[in-house]
């Protein structure tokens, strides 16, 4: 699985080396329109709208570098992101990231810092 990201240059980026092992996890989020909901007698009536494709991003434990990268790959307020997805197959998607966490883990005695719990979504605009 190929995770690309452009950057500001318009170079692609791939992150898939900094990905964890079982860290990509994909989701289809439905937009329904304002008809959507249940009647009183329960019937639900759908008005789907769209789909949006969501991927949640887990990455192994990285040096400061390499966290720095990845932070400034999706810190733009839009991102263009090209994945290679099991139902659409490859495609390249606008997207945004938000909500970014990572937690400081160790310093080394030659002074590389590593992260770790580094996630972060890829959400369809």
């Amino acid at each position: 699985m190929t995770v690309e990201i452009k950057n500001a240059g318009g170079t692609w980026v791939d992150i898939s080396p900094y990905i964890a092992f079982g860290g990509l996890k994909r989701g289809r989020n439905d937009v329904d329109g304002p008809e959507a909901g249940r009647t009183m007698d329960a019937t639900m009536h759908r008005a789907r709208v769209a789909t949006k494709m969501r991927y949640d991003i887990t990455c192994r434990p990285l040096k400061t570098a390499e966290l720095t990268l990845i932070e400034t790959l999706i810190m733009p307020e839009y991102i263009q992101v090209r994945i290679q997805d099991p139902y659409y197959g490859r495609v390249t998607k606008k997207m945004y990231s938000n909500n970014t966490s990572a937690g400081f883990c160790i310093r080394k005695p030659d002074g590389t810092e590593w992260w770790n719990g580094v996630t972060f979504p890829l959400i369809e605009v």
